[in-house]
This record gives C-alpha cells, sequence and structure tokens, in this order.
C-alpha cells in the first residue's frame, strides 16, 4: 500500500489580511491626495490667470475711463458756455463759438468696460476660484458700478435724443452740420452764424434741453471719477494679494 503525502497550504493570519487592507487604503489614499493636490495647484494656476488677465482689463478701464472724464469735463464747460450765449443777445455776436458748442452737444461716447475677464468669471462659475471673500465683494462692487454708469448713458444718450428733435428749431442744419468736418473734427466757423428763430419760448426749451445735459454730464462725470478709484483700488488689492 502506498501512503501519498497531501501538501497543505498554510492558512494566512488575519494579521497578513490586516496589512494588505492597509496597503490598499494608503495606495488608494495616496493617489486621491495626488489627485486633489493636482487639482489644487491646476485650480490656483486659473485663479492666478484670471487675476493677472482682470488686472489688464481694468488696467485698460482705467484708461478709457480717464479719457471719458476729461471729455465730459470739457463737453460740461461747452455747454455752460452755449447756455450763457442762448441766454443772452451774445450768440449774436458770437455765432461761430455758439454753433461749435452746440455741435458738441451731441458728442459724447458712452464708457464701455472692458468685461471680457469679468464675464468669464460670473458666467462659467469661475468666481469660485477666488479664494479671497474681500476680493470678490470689491470685485461684484466694481461690476454693479460699471452697470450703474452704463444706465447713466443711456439716460445721457436719451436726453441728447431729445435735443436733437428739437433743435433744428434753434439751429440751422447747414451751418450746424459744417462744423463736423469730413476727418471727423470739429471746426469753429468762421461766418458768424444765426440762429434761425430768435422767438424766446423756442430757445428757452432748447436752453432747458442743455442745462439738463450739462447736469447729466456731470452727474457722469463724477460716477466715472469713483469707477475709476475703484478700479485702481482693486488692482492695487490684486497685486497685493497675488503678489503681483
Amino acid at each position: 500500500m502506498e501512503v501519498h503525502a497531501h501538501s497543505h497550504t498554510p492558512r494566512k493570519k488575519w494579521t497578513h489580511y490586516l496589512w494588505e487592507f492597509l496597503m490598499l487604503f494608503l495606495a488608494v489614499f495616496c493617489g486621491f491626495l495626488a489627485e486633489y493636490q493636482l487639482e489644487h495647484v491646476i485650480e490656483h494656476q486659473r485663479e492666478q490667470k484670471y487675476v493677472e488677465s482682470l488686472i489688464q482689463d481694468l488696467k485698460t478701464d482705467t484708461a478709457h475711463l480717464e479719457t471719458y472724464i476729461n471729455l465730459r469735463r470739457e463737453k460740461r464747460s461747452m455747454m455752460d458756455s452755449l447756455v450763457l450765449l442762448l441766454s443772452t443777445d451774445k450768440h449774436k455776436q458770437f455765432g461761430n463759438e455758439t454753433y461749435f458748442f452746440a455741435r458738441h452737444v451731441f458728442f459724447g461716447q458712452p464708457f464701455v468696460s472692458t468685461d471680457g475677464t469679468m464675464q468669464q468669471l460670473k458666467n462659467a462659475g469661475n468666481l469660485r476660484l477666488i479664494k479671497n471673500e474681500n476680493i470678490i465683494n470689491e470685485i461684484l462692487a466694481y461690476d454693479a458700478a460699471v452697470k450703474e454708469l452704463r444706465e447713466w448713458d443711456e439716460s445721457d444718450t436719451r436726453i441728447k435724443t431729445t435735443f436733437r428733435e428739437i433743435g433744428g428749431t434753434v439751429f440751422n442744419a447747414d451751418q450746424l452740420y459744417k462744423v463736423f468736418s469730413p476727418d471727423y473734427k470739429f471746426v469753429k466757423p468762421t461766418t458768424n452764424p444765426q440762429l434761425i428763430t430768435e422767438n424766446p419760448t423756442v430757445i428757452n426749451n432748447v436752453t432747458f434741453q442743455i442745462q439738463y445735459l450739462s447736469l447729466s454730464s456731470m452727474g457722469n462725470t463724477q460716477r466715472g471719477v469713483a469707477l475709476k478709484e475703484k478700479a485702481e483700488k482693486l488692482i492695487e488689492l490684486l497685486k497685493h494679494q497675488y503678489h503681483l
């Protein structure tokens, strides 16, 4: 009789299974940490990129606002001078200045913000990338101020539309047209053109609209100054926070 010896695999201890579990857990956990860290780095890079882009947009805005402010200050000065001329008989003597100033009443572009980065931050949910709550509040406050100025600019445009509708009752259209040269520059007349009416009621109606525009221009100038200060403050805050 042959005796067959059967070999048996030694039974693993429970500590061996525990060790395998711990090793697997550590491998998964480390992979998770690595993925989390990578995502954190990527988000930080995106945050930095958005901030740098926003700073450039704000710098462009401040340059445009400087032009916007200076133009409205100059325009308001001309409108006040025009009101003085129309309110007295001096418009007869200073017809060249009267028509030159009147042509400026129609002119004036609204402020247009360079808001490409701002829109990306808000509309694509990327504002969450900004970790500093104070900076988020300042960004949103600046955006709100831009919208407010835009609304007042639209109001200013409506007033100018009214002035255009009644301006023809006082100013000679041909003479007013000649103030604007073919190369888009204002040219003061030299022929001392006169108004087409001396009716005080009609002149007063036009003068009233010019006064209204002057006050609107003053208000928008002040809003433009405040918006420029907000932009400059936000630029410095971003530079300081992100060490730029």
